[in-house]
């Protein structure tokens, strides 16, 4: 007798592009829909750039915007009781207490709460404490899975001692997409430093120009590529004239991060608050060193893989040069242990992974 499949609703804000939407747009790619039906419930203002290829992927798309907020709660679980799902996987950081209330008072018997940031780039006032206090409160009563991408990720839910509902399950890499490949030829005559990700404040994009002219002052002829949608305004906040400098590449948005990966020499990535970024491991799995601020998820992250380097934002632009110049220069040799070393670890995709299998079945 065949079963039906499970019934998945995720929770988001958009889909627009970036790391949780990649992985999601993958996993609806990848799972069969006869074993699993996905729905992306939305809370923006809008669907998101990357809402058509969910819906050529097989999924379906709802809107339940987050105003006005009074009505959120009961708006959402009409909706869950419209849909009736056997999982809801909420991917909106704290909020998701709110999310996954509403979604036990419909009596969902999977919820989980995916925590993918260590923190929500909020000012830490009274209000606002109290305000999470409250989410991580209702995400205890309400989650029946609570799981963070890092060490970090989690404990910005305040798990409380012993529950195991609480757990660590990192980001994992395509190794078979992201791969090194040696280069034939001539050593490339100039270095080039890059960076992959969108136009946000978290991710401190201007700090690249800093960095860029200070790697100028020692190596003249380095370059520097961006790629990531969003514009360039945070960039030209501090280069008013960088989309007319030749030294400076950029791309804007890609669909092809490997082709990017496999043009530059190391990975800056300078934000102010991270989760474990899916960029870090793609490049690392390219033979790409990665120098990194020094967050708390990286810090995890980086004994165990080779090629992540860290440094805090405070030491200076001057600093951040002259490093991420030093690891440009690595040898080709030290570059494929770098991705061999991904290789060889639990960041690794395996094709035959089926770990939604136990994570989503379990209401059955």
């Amino acid at each position: 007798m065949t079963q039906d499949p499970v019934k998945v609703v995720h929770v988001l804000g958009t889909l627009d592009r970036g790391g949780v939407e990649s992985i999601a747009l993958r996993q609806c790619r990848t799972i069969p829909a006869s074993c699993v039906k996905q729905t992306f419930v939305l809370l923006g203002p809008h669907e998101g750039q990357l809402a058509p290829q969910f819906r050529a992927a097989g999924a379906d798309i709802r809107r339940c915007p987050l105003g006005p907020k009074v009505t959120f709660p009961v708006r959402l679980w009409n909706a869950l009781c419209t849909l009736r799902p056997d999982v809801v996987e909420s991917h909106v950081s704290l909020a998701s207490g709110l999310v996954l209330a509403a979604a036990s008072a419909a009596g969902v018997p999977v919820r989980i709460a995916r925590m993918r940031s260590e923190g929500d780039g909020r000012r830490d006032t009274p209000a606002r404490r109290l305000q999470r206090a409250l989410l991580r409160e209702m995400i205890c009563n309400s989650a029946t899975d609570v799981i963070g991408v890092t060490k970090a990720a989690l404990a910005f839910t305040d798990p409380p001692p012993h529950d195991h509902r609480y757990r660590v399950v990192p980001n994992q890499v395509d190794t078979g997409r992201f791969r090194f490949v040696p280069r034939v030829g001539e050593p490339r005559a100039w270095p080039v430093l890059g960076h992959i990700g969108r136009a946000s404040p978290e991710k401190n994009r201007a700090f690249l120009m800093e960095v860029h002219a200070e790697a100028r002052r020692l190596r003249p002829d380095v370059r520097l590529t961006i790629a990531g949608p969003g514009g360039v305004e945070d960039l030209t906040s501090v280069a008013p004239r960088v989309a007319a400098d030749p030294s400076v590449h950029l791309l804007g948005h890609t669909e092809r991060p490997e082709d990017v990966l496999a043009a530059i020499d190391v990975l800056l990535l300078p934000s102010h608050r991270e989760g474990l970024p899916g960029v870090v491991l793609e490049a690392l799995a390219s033979g790409v060193p990665v120098l990194a601020t020094e967050l708390p998820g990286l810090r995890e992250l980086a004994p165990r893989l080779r090629g992540l380097h860290l440094l805090p934002l405070r030491v200076g632009p001057v600093r951040w040069a002259a490093t991420a110049l030093a690891l440009a220069s690595i040898s080709e040799s030290e570059r494929a242990l770098i991705a061999e070393g991904v290789r060889n670890s639990d960041f690794a995709l395996s094709p035959d992974d089926q770990w939604w299998r136990t994570v989503w079945t379990a209401s059955r």
